[in-house]
């Protein structure tokens, strides 16, 4: 039995960006010869620490990352014995993981990296040179981010994949939501999903929508997410001059519901490495408005189209407004699923080559 334990930087959380990348692979992947526990900072919410308990593993709660000391002797002392670090992490800081598991004799650590830009670039470069010493296995969700971190051609894509299943457009689930949000049948929502912070650019998709929303009054902008930048988008909406029409519906763990109340998906991140909410509005059949900033690997479906940020808030208004959307919703989501497909973003094959990986 190969004994796994599996690390998030961030926080193991339902909603999390990273630990969806990783349970979308636990729950698809065949554990036969396996055995995975998880380690973060923050204590696991109850539906989450059921559903991996119920397979067998465990949870480890660790000090806060800022104590660094405190953190890395408490990881040290749990990775031994085990056989593979898997680190899920955004830059070169995750050599505190991987330099702590080395030392507890972990012979295989895998640095995933989810992201082709850091908030942290002069402790980046500073930790690098540590870093290409601590990992044994480089692995990143898109050639952006494993050429970022790693070099060119020193990594292994492993895609950020979705059951696709999940996703599929389903019109009683769309009308119970809306419901749910007090949105009605006739308005269009302009939907956003993403963490409250810098990379995801909340200021300008409001400003985007508020212009949108001057020349169609009958329309919503749903966010879905939460953070530390949190105040500061609250303002936003605010001073918008339409916050009657913007909702901030939260921390949301029913995404696939969530996106059938959407009409259009907006994503104008500053940086992103490979977001796993645009293939989930595309298998769910939505159009999508996406930044050039985020990997072209992630336009996959019918009716996707990438934007520069410069072309300013008008332009990604009118990009809304003047989307030819031929297709049905339905007739598009049966053409991306197999798009999708196709591309291996679909969650069994990406589970698949994890396993190889581990093993």
């Amino acid at each position: 039995m190969k004994r796994i334990i599996v690390i998030i930087t961030t926080a193991f959380v339902r909603t999390g960006g990273l630990t969806s990348v990783m349970m979308n692979y636990w729950r698809a992947m065949d554990k036969t010869g396996l055995s995975f526990d998880f380690a973060s900072t923050n204590k696991v919410d109850e539906l989450l620490n059921e559903e991996i308990t119920k397979e067998g593993s465990h949870y480890y709660q660790l000090p806060p990352r800022k104590y660094v000391l405190s953190y890395f002797n408490a990881l040290r002392k749990l990775c031994k014995g085990y056989d593979v670090a898997h680190v899920h992490a955004n830059s070169a800081t995750s050599v505190i993981e991987l330099m702590a598991a080395k030392m507890a004799g972990v012979p295989k650590r895998i640095h995933h990296n989810h992201t082709s830009k850091t908030q942290h670039p002069i402790l980046n470069k500073f930790l690098y040179p540590f870093f290409k010493l601590s990992y044994t296995d480089a692995v990143a969700c898109s050639d952006a981010a494993g050429e970022w971190l790693f070099g060119k051609g020193k990594y292994t894509v492993l895609p950020n994949a979705i059951d696709v299943d999940k996703f599929k457009y389903n019109p009683e689930e769309r009308k119970r939501v809306r419901d749910e949000l007090g949105i009605k049948e006739d308005e269009f929502v302009v939907g956003h999903i993403g963490k409250f912070m810098d990379a995801k650019n909340h200021e300008f998709l409001i400003k985007v929508f508020a212009k949108y929303h001057s020349k169609n009054p009958k329309s919503r902008l749903l966010l879905v997410g939460d953070g530390e930048w949190r105040p500061k988008i609250e303002n936003w909406v605010k001073e918008s001059g339409c916050a009657d029409a913007i909702i901030l519906a939260g921390l949301r763990s029913d995404i696939p519901a969530i996106v059938q109340a959407f009409d259009v998906f907006v994503f104008p991140s500053v940086y992103e490495g490979l977001p796993l909410t645009t293939l989930e509005a595309q298998a769910s059949g939505l159009p999508c408005v996406i930044s050039s900033n985020v990997t072209k690997d992630v336009c996959i479906g019918r009716d996707v189209l990438m934007k520069n940020l410069a072309d300013g808030v008008e332009s990604w208004a009118e990009a809304i407004s003047s989307y030819d959307c031929t297709l049905s919703r339905e007739e598009r989501c049966i053409i991306n699923e197999e798009r999708i497909t196709n591309a291996h973003f679909n969650i069994d094959y990406a589970a698949n080559e994890l396993k190889r990986i581990y093993k």
